[in-house]
Parts: structure tokens; C-alpha cells; sequence
């Protein structure tokens, strides 16, 4: 699981340095419906290594394993509400709205946005001081985390997710809980 947790990783890093270097082209599309595929495949592994969690195994040989991995608890939300039991399919109360947007959330036409990485400020202004859209679209990969975003009918109580930025994090906790249970 593990292992399948960094090979996406992997693959969509690959992915995002390509971005990077194309910028605006036709072949940033078939880029980004990759992103996303890798997006979505990073999420079922992560929901795998999830219910690992909670397996009968982990819970006997670590019964706190759960308080270990507090960031793949926070983010299965995505795995649950958009790549598994989506809730466009089968609701759990969520509202039209927010199913729909829930759906779209990994899409190429929704729920994505950027969150400048420490000490790369990200404004539109630059894109007439630094070579246009094509270079601004260019430094946007680069210097961005791109994140995907999960509304809930709660208007407090959303999820924002960063593979890039959140994976070392999940890598972490996932290799404490593995440490934990063969201790």
C-alpha cells in the first residue's frame, strides 16, 4: 500500500514538473486528465491503507493505530466521497448541491485550485511583469501546490488536499503505525 502511495505520488510529481515546462499547450489537457487519474488512484490506496487501519490485525496489535495517522484519517474523506462510494451515488444526506460538487471535485472542470508554496508569492499582477499567461501558467505549477477542495453542506467544513504537499506527512504516519504493529 505503501509502495502504491509513492508510486502515485511519484507519477503525479512527474506529471506536475511536465505542466511546468509545457505550460499552455494542447498537451497540457492529456497532462492534466493524467494529474487527475493519479489524483484519484493516490486516494484509493490511501483509503486502502485506511481500512488497513482498522483492521482487526492493526486494532489487536495497536489498538491507538487510528491516533497515529490523524492526516490519512482527515483525507479518506475524499476516497469516500469521490472515488469509492461517491456521494453523487449514494448520498448520506449530502444536499443536490453539494453531491454535484462533490463529484466534480477531482474533475477536470471543478474543485481545484493553488496555494502558493513558502516564499513564491502567486499574483495575477505578474502576469504582465513576467512574460505573460503562457510563463505565469508555467510558474503556477512550479511554484504552487495544487490542491483539490470537498465542500460539505456545513459552510465551516470543508477539506482541502495537497498530494505534494501532504504526502511525506502521510508517508510518515503510515511507516509509524507499520512500526507500532510489528513492534
Amino acid at each position: 500500500m505503501m509502495k502504491g502511495l509513492d508510486y502515485h505520488h511519484d507519477n503525479f510529481m512527474n506529471v506536475i514538473n511536465s505542466l511546468a515546462q509545457i505550460g499552455l499547450t494542447d498537451e497540457a489537457n492529456e497532462f492534466r486528465c493524467i494529474l487527475l487519474h493519479e489524483a484519484v488512484a493516490y486516494l484509493n490506496r490511501l483509503g486502502q491503507y485506511y481500512y488497513f487501519l482498522r483492521s482487526d490485525f492493526v486494532r489487536k496489535n495497536c489498538a491507538a493505530a487510528e491516533s497515529f495517522a490523524p492526516t490519512i484519517v482527515a483525507f479518506v474523506v475524499f476516497r469516500r466521497k469521490h472515488s469509492a462510494h461517491r456521494s453523487i451515488d449514494a448520498p448520506k444526506g449530502e444536499s443536490a448541491h453539494v453531491q454535484t460538487t462533490q463529484a466534480m471535485s477531482m474533475s477536470s472542470v471543478w474543485g481545484q485550485m493553488f496555494e502558493p508554496k513558502p516564499g513564491h508569492p502567486c499574483h495575477l499582477s505578474q502576469v504582465k511583469t513576467q512574460g505573460g499567461i503562457e510563463e505565469f501558467s508555467r510558474n503556477q505549477w512550479k511554484n504552487s501546490y495544487l490542491v483539490f477542495q470537498l465542500i460539505t453542506d456545513n459552510p465551516n467544513d470543508w477539506h482541502n488536499f495537497s498530494i505534494e504537499k501532504e504526502h511525506p506527512i502521510i508517508m510518515e504516519e503510515a511507516f509509524t503505525v507499520l512500526e507500532k504493529v510489528l513492534n
